[in-house]
């Protein structure tokens, strides 16, 4: 509990009456809460305050209730207030300042500045997890490590907390080199036998491609893979001093390179990265870097000061990691054509020996493998060291007490979520029980599916669009199925219902087709609605608002727009907005930075990616479940729960309570 509030007494009866009196509407304020209708909360934690202003539950309710309703300027002017009762409590300061960060986004990585060691991973250590002469390393979605060992030919792979998990083996006489993934599909090189295996992240082997020789889709000792964006796979033949390009199926579409040391010739290349279009190859052998594009053209060579032995290279952003194994990291900015280098040393940590691969995760952890040393090295920024976790709880439900379930949002100090967290990453006590048995993987279990809802302009300006009203959405209701939802939300002066959640895209365009166009467009209180919609649901959320593109005086009357970027940011929830017209620079603004999209009617290709982007996004809210140990007598009294996450030395924690049922 952040700031412990215990009754010593109470000065008179009124004073005793007065806090019953709070206590009944704070209970109020918290059925809201844990229904997540946090606007209706906040009026009832607000009157509990004012009722018995000493009420300092209420007061931390009132704060997140605002923080999750996107009032986050309301939010910390109260966390600021009882700043003022407990100066010394250092829990509020960092409320404060992660409402203060909420803007940032990501604090980039390009450079070695600031690195610092974290843990290390030794072959040695995990017995027969053992990955011996590892060669290549990669992180999958879920933040498992996968590693490939040349001497045992297999891919090891050891989970988010350092633990083995798995052991894949493509052969008996394999020797695995190269490793990529892409969602639940692994790319990995096996040297020895000319070929390369498409795996799932499970483990089973889908697809084995090629055999020896020098022709199209034949190998001569594989080394690097990568995927690109679309889901082309690159391998790097290097004995045949070139790279080929598959497609997802691992069907030959076309080759980069060939021996030599001249413009689009290299020896002995190891490793390739895709950005942006363009193949980046560790030349090893020229001592360079190669760039190719898409359809196999050479672009130019890249020549590196300090570059020895170029053998791995993978990309963050628009930034290559290249592993030299005599040098070190080599960071290569490629828009600004800068670079910096990292040895590994520093923190009582000697430098590397034989540095043959590095890869990022997304929450800004380095991970370096040594191939002389056997060991994964991982670093991390500095800052991480002193930095918490920011978890928000954003329900409790009790509904199948003795099942409790605690709704949690986590972020770094960058304001993004954490991602990949296990059970082993929280502890929870429940009135200074420590619970044993949690379950944390419910929302990740659970059937792929999407609900949107679809948000109209019904202004007198799209009028004049309502035929095309339909075909728009309609790129986004064929794709769906009836595991999904869709409502409708339509807006001008005033916001209502055009139809419920629902799978049938029929009952939908029927909506969709009536002409309820009038003045005004209440656009904030439309988004805000939807929004509010959507935060309850378990499946993949998104908003499709479909708009002439303009705004007026009143648009944001009731919420503005960073009320509307901090709500939808605050629940996961990303705006894709289509626009009739060149859209105002406020709706450009909410389709960016809520984390959707902004397109016209003619980009056909982005209209037909919204479903697609909802449904694989990823699940960052955890729900933590286990059972209770309180007995019906406790029933109505109000049960104090502590979280706390705990990940790479990061923490965070967070109280909340429940009245039990």
């Amino acid at each position: 509990m952040l700031l412990l509030f215990t009754l010593q007494g109470f000065a008179d009866t009124a004073d005793f009456v007065r806090f019953e009196s709070a206590k009944g509407l704070f209970k109020k304020g918290n059925v809201f809460f844990n229904n997540m209708q946090y606007l209706a909360a906040t009026e009832y934690f607000r009157k509990a305050v004012e009722r018995y202003p000493d009420y300092h539950t209420a007061r931390e309710y009132l704060a997140r209730s605002y923080r999750l309703a996107g009032l986050t300027d309301s939010a910390t002017r109260e966390w600021e207030n009882l700043r003022e009762i407990s100066p010394e409590n250092v829990a509020i300061l960092g409320k404060i300042e992660s409402l203060r960060y909420l803007d940032t986004g990501r604090d980039e990585v390009t450079s070695a500045e600031s690195l610092v060691f974290n843990q290390s991973y030794r072959s040695y250590d995990f017995k027969r997890f053992g990955f011996r002469h590892p060669l290549d390393l990669v992180l999958d979605n879920e933040k498992n490590l996968y590693v490939t060992s040349f001497y045992s030919g297999k891919l090891v792979k050891i989970d988010v907390n350092g633990r083995g998990r798995g052991i894949t083996k493509g052969a008996l006489d394999s020797r695995l080199y190269g490793i990529d993934c892409r969602g639940t599909t692994l790319a990995v090189t096996d040297f020895r036998n000319d070929r390369f295996y498409l795996v799932a992240t499970d483990g089973r082997i889908l697809k084995t491609v090629g055999k020896s020789g020098s022709g199209e889709g034949e190998f001569h000792g594989p080394e690097g893979v990568c995927f690109d964006d679309p889901g082309n796979i690159y391998v790097v033949d290097s004995a045949n001093h070139r790279v080929q390009k598959f497609n997802g199926a691992g069907q030959y579409l076309l080759q980069c390179g060939k021996q030599g040391e001249y413009e689009g010739e290299m020896t002995g290349p190891t490793d390739a990265a895709w950005i942006k279009g363009t193949v980046y190859v560790t030349d090893t052998g020229n001592r360079r870097i190669a760039a190719f594009d898409d359809s196999g053209n050479f672009i130019k060579n890249i020549e590196i000061d300090g570059l020895q032995k170029p053998r791995g290279i993978s990309r963050r952003d628009s930034v290559l990691l290249i592993s030299d194994e005599r040098k070190g990291l080599c960071f290569y900015d490629t828009v600004n054509a800068t670079q910096s280098w990292f040895g590994g040393a520093g923190n009582g940590q000697r430098g590397f020996s034989i540095l043959s691969s590095s890869v990022y995760d997304r929450d800004g952890y380095l991970y370096c493998l040594d191939y002389n040393r056997e060991t994964v090295h991982i670093y991390s920024q500095e800052r991480k060291r002193y930095s918490n976790l920011d978890m928000e709880i954003t329900s409790v439900d009790t509904k199948s007490f003795p099942v409790v379930a605690y709704y949690v949002n986590i972020r770094g100090r960058d304001g993004l979520p954490l991602y990949g967290l296990r059970a082993e990453n929280f502890s929870i006590t429940e009135d200074s029980t420590p619970i044993t048995h949690l379950y944390v993987d419910y929302l990740r279990r659970l059937a792929p599916s999407v609900s949107v809802v679809l948000c109209v302009d019904r202004s007198r300006g799209n009028e004049g669009n309502h035929g095309e009203i339909p075909w728009v959405a309609d790129f986004l209701l064929k794709k769906m199925r009836r595991n999904d939802s869709v409502k409708l939300v339509n807006y001008n002066n005033d916001v209502w219902e055009g139809s419920r959640f629902d799978w049938s895209r029929r009952r939908t365009v029927r909506a969709l087709e009536k002409r309820d166009y009038a003045a005004g467009r209440s656009l904030g209180k439309a988004l805000y609605t939807a929004v509010s919609d959507l935060i309850p649901r378990v499946n993949r959320r998104g908003v499709m608002l479909i708009t002439e593109g303009t705004v007026s005086d009143e648009s944001f009357a009731s919420y503005s727009p960073e009320d509307i970027i901090h709500y939808a940011r605050s629940h996961y929830v990303p705006i894709y907005i289509v626009s009739f017209r060149e859209p105002h620079p406020l709706i450009r603004r909410i389709a960016m930075e809520s984390g959707g999209a902004l397109f016209r009617p003619s980009q056909t290709d982005g209209l037909r990616s919204i479903y697609d982007s909802m449904k694989r996004s990823e699940e960052y809210r955890y729900v933590l479940v286990y059972t209770a140990y309180k007995l019906p007598a406790f029933r109505g009294l109000w049960s104090e729960v502590k979280i706390e996450v705990d990940y790479k030395g990061e923490k965070g924690h967070e109280w909340c309570g429940y009245f039990v049922p």
